[in-house]
C-alpha cells in the first residue's frame, strides 16, 4: 500500500470527533483543576515512591499489594470512560518559577517540557482508571504503569507564549488486557477572553506491570456508556487496530510495496552514471544530502535526578532529549529554525536504568519541500563490552520555518531506503492529520 494510507485512512477521519465529543464533565465546569506537579505528587504516593534517591534504604516491601491484583478481567468491574477523565494545569501566567522552567531561548514555551507533561498526565489517567475491588487501600495501588508508546501526536498550534496557562485533560478511551489508550488533549488560555486554544492532541500507549512478580497486570475493562462514550471508544478500538496492521506491515516484516520499489529504484538510478555501466560509484546529485552525512549524536549519563515514580529514568526524560537533539538537526539541516509538525510511533522497548550511558542520533530520512522527517534511535551501552541495545525509537515531523525547500536527502545503503520508506510512511500519516486539523480551524474550543 503507497504511504500507508489505505489502512489509516479509517483512524484519521475518525479522530475529527475528538475536539467536539470530549467536553468538560458538569461538575468540573466550576472548579479549579490539580496542577501538573501536583499529578506527578499524587502518583509517587500512590506507588511507595523514594523521596530522596540513597537516603531510604531498599523500597517498600510491595508483595502484599501485588495479592490484590486480578487474574482475569472477570473479577474485575467495569470502567467508563468518564471515570478516568482528569485535568491537570501547568500555571505558566501565575507561577514565575514555573514559566522559568518552560522558557525557551526563543521567549516560547519550550516543546520538550510539555512531552514530559504529556508522558505524566497519560500515565495519572490510566491509574484513574484502575479500580480493585480487593484492596482495602485505593490510597496505595499495586500496579506498575508505564508508557508503551505514544502512537500520535499532532500539533495545532506552534507558537505558545510563555505567560498564559496550559492545561491538560484526557480520559482512557480503549483497553485490552494488561494495556490502554489514552487520549490526551493540551490547551492554552485565550490571552483576551474567555475560552482555550487548541494545542495538540495526543494518543498514548500504557502498559500495567505487576512489579513484584514482572509480569502483566490485568486492568480493568471498559465499558462505554452512551453515545458520546461509544464514539470515543470506537476511535481508540479503530487506532488500536490501526496499529497491528502498522506491525503486520512494517518493513522488517514485508517487503516494500510497487510503488515503494519503483521510486528506491528511481532514486538509486539518480546516484550512479548510466555511461559508466558500474553500479558502486556513486554521484550525489546537485541539492541534495546523502542520508549518512544528515545525522547527529549526542550520549547522556542517566543521573538519578531524571528517574520515574518506578526508578528507572522517566519516559518524558527520554522524548524530551531525542526532540530536542531531532529539532537542532532539523535546524542544521534546514538553516531555519523548525516548526514540529508532530510526534509519531514512539516506542519504549525496553527501560533505561540509572546510570545507563544512553547515546542517541538523530537522522533525517525523509523530505519533502519545506518538510523533514527526523527519526531519532536510542540506545544503552555497556562500556565494559561495547555491547548495545536499543531502548527507544521515535519519529518526529519539522518543517522549515523559512519555508524554503530543503535539500533531497538520498541513501546509499538498501537499510537506509528502508529507512527512507518507513520515514516516508510516518511522512504521509502527519501530512494527512495536518489537513484534517486545516479543516477544523474554525472549530470553537471547549470552555
Amino acid at each position: 500500500m503507497a504511504c500507508g494510507k489505505s489502512w489509516r485512512a479509517v483512524q484519521w477521519a475518525r479522530r475529527s470527533v475528538h475536539t467536539t465529543a470530549l467536553r468538560r464533565p458538569q461538575h468540573l465546569c466550576d472548579t479549579e483543576p490539580q496542577t501538573i506537579a501536583q499529578v506527578r505528587d499524587q502518583m509517587k504516593s500512590l506507588v511507595g515512591y523514594e523521596g530522596i534517591f540513597g537516603t531510604q534504604g531498599p523500597r517498600p516491601d510491595r508483595s502484599q499489594l501485588a495479592s490484590y491484583l486480578a487474574h482475569s478481567q472477570a473479577e474485575l468491574p467495569p470502567r467508563r470512560l468518564f471515570d478516568s477523565y482528569d485535568e491537570a494545569v501547568i500555571p505558566l501566567g501565575r507561577d514565575l518559577e514555573v514559566r522559568e522552567q518552560y522558557h525557551n531561548a526563543f521567549h516560547r514555551v519550550r516543546f520538550g517540557r510539555l512531552l514530559e507533561d504529556l508522558d505524566t498526565f497519560a500515565v495519572w489517567l490510566a491509574y484513574k482508571h484502575t479500580l480493585l475491588p480487593r484492596n482495602p487501600d485505593p490510597s496505595r495501588s499495586p500496579f506498575g504503569i508505564v508508557t508503551g508508546m505514544v502512537d500520535r501526536i499532532d500539533i495545532e498550534n506552534r507558537q505558545l507564549p510563555t505567560d498564559q496557562d496550559m492545561r491538560l485533560r484526557g480520559l482512557v478511551s480503549y483497553v485490552g488486557q494488561s494495556s490502554a489508550e489514552a487520549l490526551v488533549l493540551m490547551e492554552q488560555k485565550k490571552r483576551d477572553g474567555p475560552g482555550w486554544d487548541h494545542i495538540l492532541e495526543a494518543r498514548f500507549v500504557l502498559v500495567a506491570r505487576d512489579p513484584v512478580h514482572s509480569k502483566k497486570a490485568i486492568l480493568n475493562p471498559l465499558q462505554p456508556d452512551g453515545d458520546e462514550e461509544q464514539a470515543l471508544y470506537d476511535d481508540g478500538q479503530a487506532s488500536y487496530t490501526a496499529r497491528k496492521q502498522w506491525a503486520e506491515d512494517s518493513l522488517f516484516k514485508l517487503p516494500p510495496n510497487p510503488e515503494e520499489s519503483r521510486i528506491i529504484h528511481d532514486k538509486f538510478l539518480q546516484t550512479v552514471d548510466p555511461k559508466e555501466s558500474v553500479f558502486s560509484v556513486r554521484v550525489k546529485p546537485a541539492n541534495s544530502v546523502w542520508m549518512e552525512e544528515a545525522v547527529l549524536k549526542n550520549v547522556h549519563i542517566c543521573h538519578p535526578q531524571n528517574r520515574n515514580i518506578h526508578g528507572k529514568i522517566f519516559g518524558g526524560f527520554l522524548m524530551r532529549n531525542a526532540f530536542e537533539l531531532a529539532w537542532s538537526n532539523a535546524w542544521l539541516y534546514g538553516g531555519s529554525r523548525p516548526n514540529v509538525l508532530s510526534v509519531d510511533d514512539i516506542k519504549f522497548k525496553r527501560p533505561v536504568e540509572i546510570g545507563s550511558l544512553l547515546m542517541m542520533s538523530a537522522r533525517l530520512v525523509f523530505t519533502e519541500g519545506a518538510d523533514m522527517q527526523m527519526r531519532v534511535h536510542a540506545e544503552v551501552i555497556d562500556p565494559a563490552t561495547r555491547k548495545m541495545e536499543t531502548t527507544n525509537t521515535f519519529y518526529f515531523t519539522f518543517r522549515a520555518s523559512s519555508g524554503a525547500p530543503v535539500r533531497t536527502v538520498l541513501p546509499k545503503s538498501y537499510a537506509e531506503a528502508m529507512l527512507q520508506l518507513t520515514g516516508r510512511r510516518h511522512y504521509a500519516a502527519s501530512r494527512h492529520h495536518q489537513r484534517l486539523l486545516q479543516a477544523q480551524e474554525k472549530t470553537v474550543a471547549p470552555h
